[in-house]
């Protein structure tokens, strides 16, 4: 089910040579941990239902809600944040 996502975290890395014709050149994947790609998934659920949520709000009571886009921006701020964190590590 989340195939998808774990493919799209997986490291490719390639050692640094070289580069010269005919050369073959090994890729090394990592994997992320089930945990990362669970808690990435769950994230973006959140973060699609605090946007239907806002889009709700704004349709029902016709104006913006500064609290639940602020809930837009925790959740979007922590998926830049794990997503930098997992490509330096």
């Amino acid at each position: 089910m989340l195939s998808w996502l774990r493919r799209a975290l997986t490291k490719r890395r390639m050692p640094p040579a070289e580069a010269t014709p005919g050369r073959r050149v090994r890729v090394r994947e990592e994997a992320p941990s089930e945990r990362f790609v669970l808690s990435i998934a769950l994230m973006m659920v959140f973060f699609a239902g605090l946007v239907a949520l806002e889009i709700a709000y704004m349709a029902i009571l016709g104006e913006w809600s500064d609290v639940i886009f602020n809930g837009v921006m925790l959740i979007v701020g922590g998926l830049v944040g794990a997503l930098f964190g997992w490509g330096e590590a």
